[in-house]
């Protein structure tokens, strides 16, 4: 856990360095101590450039108006989540999401450091011109705003911070959990995403990549997601193991598998039949083993299935 957690910091002062922010963001970045507007003029002030933005960016006022891009760094307190510091932010769901590289709201809670941005906007890929152009153009934003807030005469910039941006309904539906459906209709879940006891070695700890579903050998699993079978085979661990490569760096696993109803290349459908579970590989029983993962980082899947069991 922590070292995710120091690369998606890596990543993140990575990114607004490319946005000009100063190179040693973590050193300078001024702090919020709290989200009270009567003691922190500093959350007033966030509030106000997030209205100032708003209003020069929908009534395609000249780009000179845009405050100055900033970021600020907030740790949650107690009793505080992610729709907490949205609302006392003015900010967006999408701003936070991007701007912080997170896959869930659930993610965080009091202790979490969060990056704070004055104006709503996401975070772009510069390489990816035509989905930044599709996204100007449909959400009508004027590129010299984004050249603006940027500090940029292009857009040839590794990172873009894109003013009013928006992410699309797909990631937003994959931040709610909404996007993903329960790979068994009937199961019982023996063992939780984190650090448990080994089941073979008791003496010992583990991190569990995902969950464990106890089904009777031969059980129907079905897709949890649209996707592309990118391997269906034996792997060390899983035993017979399917891996479905999904959009924006998902992909989702199935192990333990007694027979295979696909093979690696197979475009799949979500709730389509692709293998039927077993006692395959390193396991204690029939179960099946389900992670999913975003870009190698393995995630809790139970803040992405709709459907339970």
């Amino acid at each position: 856990m922590k070292k995710s957690r120091a690369l998606h910091i890596s990543i993140l002062l990575l990114t607004l360095a490319t946005l000009s922010i100063t190179a040693d963001a973590s050193q300078t970045m001024p702090r919020l101590q709290n989200l009270s507007l009567d003691r922190n003029p500093q959350l007033k002030s966030i509030r106000d450039d997030v209205k100032r933005t708003l209003y020069t960016v929908k009534s395609r006022r000249a780009a000179s108006e845009l405050p100055e891009l900033k970021f600020y760094t907030y740790r949650l307190q107690k009793n505080e989540n992610f729709w907490i510091v949205l609302s006392k932010c003015s900010l967006d769901m999408d701003t936070l999401m991007s701007v912080n590289n997170l896959t869930s709201p659930y993610q965080v809670g009091p202790g979490t450091t969060l990056y704070i941005p004055n104006m709503r906007g996401i975070i772009a890929n510069g390489n990816e011109r035509e989905l930044i152009k599709r996204l100007l153009l449909e959400e009508r934003i004027d590129p010299g705003y984004v050249k603006t807030v940027n500090r940029t005469e292009t857009l040839n910039k590794k990172f873009l911070f894109i003013p009013c941006g928006k992410v699309s309904k797909l990631e937003r539906s994959l931040f709610l959990g909404t996007a993903f459906m329960s790979p068994v209709n009937r199961g019982k879940k023996t063992s939780e995403f984190g650090t448990r006891r080994d089941p073979f070695n008791s003496k010992r700890r583990e991190f569990h990549k995902g969950i464990d579903i106890a089904c009777s050998i031969g059980t129907e699993i079905r897709a949890s997601r649209n996707g592309r079978v990118v391997f269906s085979g034996w792997e060390e661990g899983y035993g017979n193991l399917v891996i479905i490569e999904h959009e924006f760096g998902y992909r989702s696993y199935y192990g333990h598998l007694s027979r295979f109803r696909v093979k690696t290349g197979d475009i799949v459908t979500t709730n389509q039949v692709i293998a039927l579970s077993g006692n395959t590989g390193r396991s204690t029983g029939p179960h099946l083993h389900f992670e999913i993962r975003k870009n190698g980082r393995s995630l809790n899947p139970e803040t992405f299935i709709r459907g339970r069991w």
